[in-house]
């Protein structure tokens, strides 16, 4: 959730688009363009959502 997706858009800051993501201890790669990590941001808020870690379901139910 840490990932700036404002720097997509600002050629200076990201001029490629592209983020490099390493989990596990550096055995896992990715390589995510501006569309996969909005959909990635989206399917870890739905996630927690779900499990009731969200904020944003304190919100709804009270």
């Amino acid at each position: 959730m840490n990932i700036a997706i404002e720097d997509h858009f600002h050629g200076d800051l990201n001029a490629h688009g592209f983020e490099v993501l390493l989990l596990c201890n550096k055995k896992h790669l990715f390589i995510l363009n501006t569309l996969e990590i909005l959909d990635l941001k989206n399917l870890i808020d739905q996630s927690f959502i779900s499990m009731g870690l969200s904020a944003k379901t304190e919100a709804v139910i009270q």
